[in-house]
């Protein structure tokens, strides 16, 4: 029995099996995974039929392959949004793939399935967040670095690490943690690497400082103040701690047997590296989202910490040379990822009920006379969010009729006077943004010059 699952371990028959149902997953929660960023993104790549990269972040591209194919090829609205919900899953696999079969590295398929699930569950359904990408990025940063003896892989680490850099603040902390940790087991025999990719974070930092959004700078600008004027007391560590239990103890867990399994293995330097980096990781998180508010966006603040805690967990439990300890620990992180995966189906239902209700007023209106309505953010039983206007647009383009129907809230409609400020020729993508309707690719959206009509 032993032989058995040491070598269904070895082939990786679970991570594969996971990957499936993670795919399956995605393609049945398709609408779902619509929701803000992840809707805004894709309308911007079906509208202008390119890459839509923002802030920089050039990783982006890595989510918007697979439909911009589909949509160059002029595949239908559905299919494009199918690819893209599953393209999140593929980025993935097809990491897992090239670190297992070509840099031979048995472990990363489990990481970067813990990565897609744990401290995840409302971020599931929002999937375009660059911290995901960097960080399945780093995975294979970190296999090659590893696992192969080429000289010419440094050039590809370099490029990779171009990506990661570019692609969340965040990541710069983990790309220090896995050299961090390669160093301790590699001394100073690749002090010049080290020192080459220290750089290049210094030098991206310098550009993203210089080349910073109205966006990005906000979030520094909040960052600093939560630094300098939030309450860090014995009761917000107190709830914070109550919070990480209540949301986080699949993290805590993890945590705790890793350093427990170094204090028995009296690899202290390493145990006050993994510590630090992890205190640290949660002091940054805190100073940027203040407060223990669970949603899909703190679930993104958080995730780099999953990182930190997920990562040595494989490296040096789940890679154990004992083959007793090997069983036991991809034992646990194979029901760990179990178990997130179906709180994801659970948490899905919220999701799929929201999705209903802005479909249910889509049918209520299309029928009537024009293609752009308000409707009364009270009357909702959902939070609309402020993509409502992007997923209805995708939602009434691909329905029976196919025809393009554009639903606000009177939040929306009254934010900072869009009520008096938008022509018939124009619609609302978002409470911020006005567009004229000629700008939309008739290919697949098209609207009326005609006013917003209410709903009841």
């Amino acid at each position: 029995m032993k032989k058995i699952a040491l070598a269904i371990l070895k082939n990786n028959i679970f991570e594969h099996i996971l990957f499936i149902v993670l795919g399956a997953s995605a393609l049945y929660f398709f609408e779902e995974r619509l929701l803000a960023d992840s809707g805004y993104y894709i309308f911007k790549v079906i509208n202008y039929e390119t890459f839509w990269v923002e802030h920089n972040r050039f990783i982006l591209i890595f989510s918007q392959f697979i439909p911009l194919i589909g949509v160059k090829l002029s595949f239908d609205l559905k299919t494009v949004l199918y690819l893209y919900s599953i393209g999140h899953i593929l980025f993935f696999y097809c990491i897992f793939l090239i670190s297992r079969y070509y840099y031979k590295n048995i472990e990363a398929g489990l990481l970067l399935l813990l990565l897609q699930t744990l401290g995840i569950m409302s971020g599931f359904f929002v999937p375009m967040f660059e911290l995901y990408y960097s960080a399945g990025l780093l995975v294979l940063f970190a296999t090659i670095l590893y696992y192969s003896n080429r000289k010419t892989d440094w050039i590809i680490l370099v490029i990779l690490s171009f990506f990661i850099l570019t692609g969340h603040p965040y990541a710069s902390i983990i790309l220090l943690f896995i050299l961090a940790l390669h160093s301790h087991e590699y001394k100073l025999k690749y002090i010049k690497y080290y020192l080459l990719f220290i750089v290049l974070i210094i030098g991206v930092t310098i550009f993203k400082k210089f080349t910073a959004s109205e966006y990005e700078q906000g979030k520094t600008n909040a960052f600093i103040n939560n630094l300098l004027l939030a309450n860090y007391d014995f009761t917000y560590f107190r709830l914070l701690s109550n919070f990480l239990i209540k949301y986080y103890i699949e993290l805590i867990i993890i945590e705790l047997i890793t350093l427990t399994f170094l204090v028995f293995s009296k690899d202290f330097l390493k145990l006050a590296i993994i510590i630090l980096a992890t205190i640290g990781t949660l002091a940054i998180i805190n100073i940027s989202f203040y407060g223990f508010e669970h949603s899909r966006y703190q679930e993104q603040v958080y995730f780099s910490l999953s990182f930190i805690v997920a990562y040595p967990f494989v490296i040096y439990l789940v890679k154990n040379k004992k083959q007793s300890f090997k069983l036991l620990f991809s034992g646990l992180a194979i029901i760990i990822i179990s178990i997130r995966i179906i709180g994801i189906w659970i948490d899905g239902n919220n999701f799929t009920n929201r999705v209903t209700e802005v479909k249910s007023i889509v049918e209520q209106v299309v029928d009537k006379p024009g293609n752009k309505f308000v409707v009364k953010k009270d009357s909702l039983v959902y939070n609309p969010n402020w993509s409502y206007p992007i997923e209805s647009m995708l939602f009434s383009s691909y329905g029976p009729n196919k025809n393009t129907i554009t639903i606000c809230t009177d939040e929306d409609i009254n934010y900072n006077d869009n009520i008096s400020n938008i022509l018939p020729s124009q619609y609302l993508f978002r409470r911020w943004e006005i567009f004229n309707v000629v700008t939309l690719n008739s290919k697949y959206f098209k609207l009326d010059t005609l006013n917003y009509e209410p709903v009841n």
